[in-house]
């Protein structure tokens, strides 16, 4: 199993990008390059279509962008048994979700490990999203970490280099963060991405990097707190880029 994959999604930034430059609060090159570094080069064909459909949209406290990852025991918040949903499941990335001028129309935006994009539109409701403030994002994040560290110290495991995974630990952050978000993005939603990123490089340090695999029960409980996270970031910061236009 890639444990990265079940932390962490190129498709947080891609989705902060996307909706700063839709909301007219960065330019096209910038996004380009942030589309690159992310590995989301076939989504730059179609930032056209992507305008247009998002034209109009009604400004109404919802994003017009948002995030939907999914994991082990969660699946992802689309149409069950549906194309997309079946599309997303077998990507494992996550996917995109794009509002229309019809409240009841949905463009599904979805990439696989090659770099293509599939676009779907579901004419159907999808299923509500937990619409988590980052506060209380963070703070189900902060609970599930300081449960997890309680068990396993009740578990008695000791290890010197859980002791001090500074360096892996900060090599691994500062990859989840490359290229960075635009310069619009509100300082909520960035420190949530933050915590998250560092939850998420702690888990990838202990389970992949030092290959130990005692304490797994504790640490892959994380993981659905870590994806609510980046989703909640998400949609907090397209809604926030929206009451700045």
């Amino acid at each position: 199993m890639d444990i990265r994959t079940e932390v962490w999604s190129p498709l947080q930034n891609t989705a902060v990008w996307l909706g700063a430059w839709l909301h007219g609060l960065t330019p096209t090159d910038n996004l380009v390059g942030a589309l690159t570094d992310l590995g989301g080069e076939g989504l730059v064909g179609v930032l056209g279509d992507i305008r247009r459909t998002a034209t109009g949209v009604a400004a109404d406290g919802e994003p017009v962008l948002r995030l939907v990852l999914s994991g082990p025991g969660e699946a992802p918040a689309l149409p069950a048994g549906g194309a997309a949903a079946e599309a997303a499941s077998a990507g494992g990335l996550g996917a995109l979700v794009l509002r229309d001028v019809d409240p009841l129309t949905s463009h599904i935006l979805i990439p696989d490990a090659a770099g293509d994009w599939q676009w779907f539109v579901e004419d159907s409701p999808l299923p509500a999203p937990a619409w988590l403030s980052p506060g209380e994002a963070d703070q189900l994040l902060t609970q599930a970490t300081t449960e997890a560290a309680r068990l396993v110290t009740a578990s008695g495991y000791r290890t010197d280099a859980l002791n001090s995974p500074r360096l892996t630990v900060g090599t691994l952050a500062d990859f989840y963060d490359t290229p960075g978000l635009p310069a619009a993005v509100p300082g909520r939603a960035a420190k949530l991405f933050t915590r998250a990123d560092r939850v998420a490089a702690i888990i990838e340090t202990v389970i992949a990097r030092m290959n130990d695999h005692r304490i797994d029960p504790q640490l892959l409980g994380l993981w659905r707190h870590v994806r609510a996270a980046r989703m909640s970031g998400v949609a907090y910061a397209v809604r926030e880029f929206g009451r700045l236009t």
